[in-house]
């Protein structure tokens, strides 16, 4: 009689424990939509590599559809993944909030909701943000040197690398309005430079007078890092204009 009690008791214990063990379920279903993903940073540089204006890449996540068994739902929350600040809203007053990215990479990002019954509920998200980088000199009179586009690094947070990056850069030969100095080609060369200040390829053209000529490159699976595309004029005393952008890209 008391070795079958001994054995009732230990068939109770294993039972319990098997029960313990089980993932538990959160009384939180949560439910993200995202818009404006991927998107572009746009960054416009200017000639001492400076930066003069900056679009972020704004990122919607709505919890829109988010539910609890548990309790009235208190908040939404994000950690972007891009190093930025942990944002969140009150769950009664909003359902949507904004992660606003600055530099260009892949990031995992962590949207979250919690309710009254300190319950709460997680979801990684991958966002994609390219990079845009552009370098204006449109004056009407140009400039005797073109400066280079110096291409930031990704963010020290992206988990990727890009994809690929595509430049156009155009250069117009400003037509004198005096006679002096005399109309005159430009020879324009641009070196596209890696992170280590390496040339990757470079191109030579010869612009003639109140012409424009326009210099595209793919570059595919570019060393992650801050790259720089110089661009340099042979002839003096002989002005141009440039519209030059770099788009870095990544895997959506």
């Amino acid at each position: 009689m008391g070795g079958r009690l001994r054995i009732g008791i230990v068939l109770v214990v294993l039972l319990f424990a098997g029960c313990a063990g089980e993932d538990a379920v959160s009384a939180v279903e949560l439910t993200v939509s995202v818009s404006g993903e991927p998107g572009n940073v746009h960054i416009e540089k200017s000639a001492n590599n400076g930066t003069s204006a900056m679009e972020e890449a704004r990122v919607t996540f709505d919890f829109l559809g988010t539910e609890s068994s548990g309790g009235a739902l208190t908040e939404y929350w994000l950690n972007p993944g891009d190093g930025g600040q942990h944002v969140a809203v009150n769950a009664a007053e909003a359902s949507a909030l904004f992660g606003d990215y600055d530099s260009h990479g892949v990031f995992q990002s962590v949207a979250g909701a919690n309710d009254s019954g300190d319950n709460s509920a997680t979801e990684d998200i991958r966002v994609v943000v390219h990079g845009a980088f552009y370098l204006n000199q449109t004056q009407a009179i140009g400039v005797d040197e073109p400066a280079d586009l110096h291409i930031d690094a990704p963010s020290e947070n992206s988990l990727e690398s890009p994809n690929s990056m595509s430049i156009s850069s155009t250069i117009t030969n400003v037509q004198n309005v005096a006679p002096l100095p005399p109309p005159a080609d430009v020879e324009i060369t641009w070196r596209l430079l890696d992170p280590s200040g390496t040339e990757i390829i470079s191109y030579t053209q010869v612009i003639t007078e109140a012409e424009s000529y326009t210099w595209t490159h793919e570059e595919p699976t570019p060393v992650s890092g801050g790259w720089t595309l110089e661009i340099s004029d042979s002839v003096s005393d002989e002005n141009v204009q440039q519209e030059t952008s770099v788009v870095v890209r990544y895997t959506e």
